[in-house]
């Protein structure tokens, strides 16, 4: 399995190396996918963030969902390159990237996985599209025994 790593700091920082902060949340955006020709899969992480606010863990994790879903199905409505006459009804079958816009807009259901990091669990969002996997992870890391 190949990796390769995109930092998910402003200044070019790669958050793996900071020491961990007591309580504090583990955010990852990741890609998963075969690589042609070769039956491997290669697994790119996309960006990391780490924080000690669940709300600032969700905001991230919200703004990789929409960087995400902006580079596999720009929103017709709101890209100046996509022309009138290019708005077709869409195809049928699945629409992750919908899926995934539905998902960040959700106020309860962001208000939900608010309740869910702050008492302790992981979230997972995971959105397949056609020849890749995104997952969007949040973990929290317990304090430090002591």
């Amino acid at each position: 399995m190949n990796e390769r790593s995109a930092t998910g700091h402003a200044d070019g920082r790669s958050g793996a190396n900071e020491p961990r902060q007591p309580g504090s949340y583990w955010c990852e955006a990741v890609a998963e996918g075969p690589v042609y020709g070769t039956g491997d899969t290669a697994r790119y992480v996309l960006g990391t963030f780490r924080t000690i606010s669940p709300v600032l863990a969700l905001r991230w994790l919200g703004g990789q969902a929409l960087w995400i879903v902006e580079r596999l199905d720009p929103d017709p409505g709101h890209s100046a390159w996509v022309q009138p006459s290019m708005r077709l009804p869409g195809a049928p079958g699945p629409d992750h990237p919908a899926e995934l816009r539905a998902w960040y807009q959700d106020r309860n259901g962001q208000r939900a996985a608010h309740a869910h990091l702050k008492n302790g669990h992981p979230l997972l969002v995971v959105v397949p599209d056609a020849d890749c996997t995104y997952t969007l992870s949040v973990r929290p890391e317990a304090p430090p025994a002591g």
